[in-house]
């Protein structure tokens, strides 16, 4: 015979086991995905670094990767700015 609760505590037991296994899980091959900066954060970056009234954005493909391209107005001069997606690095044009 078999103490009380012993069935209830043995499948506690598997449980918490097979939680621990699936948790564990192999991930080498688990692919890593870089953060990347949105535009409204490129949007407020270009705004502190140069003040001024965002009045378009587009994102350009470039060999570094993604950059995106913000151009203010600020008291009747334009100006563009292109900010690295990945880094939030301002690049030169």
């Amino acid at each position: 015979m078999l103490p009380p609760g012993f069935i209830h505590r043995l499948r506690v037991l598997v449980f918490i086991l097979c939680m621990t296994f699936l948790s564990a899980g192999n991930t080498a091959y688990a692919k890593e995905v870089p953060s990347q900066m949105t535009l409204s954060e490129a949007v407020a970056l270009a705004q502190r670094a140069f003040g001024g009234q965002v009045v378009k954005t587009d994102t350009e493909n470039r060999k570094s990767g993604l950059a995106y391209k913000i151009r203010l107005v600020n008291n009747g001069h334009v100006r563009e700015v292109l900010v690295d997606a990945a880094s939030g690095e301002l690049l030169p044009e």
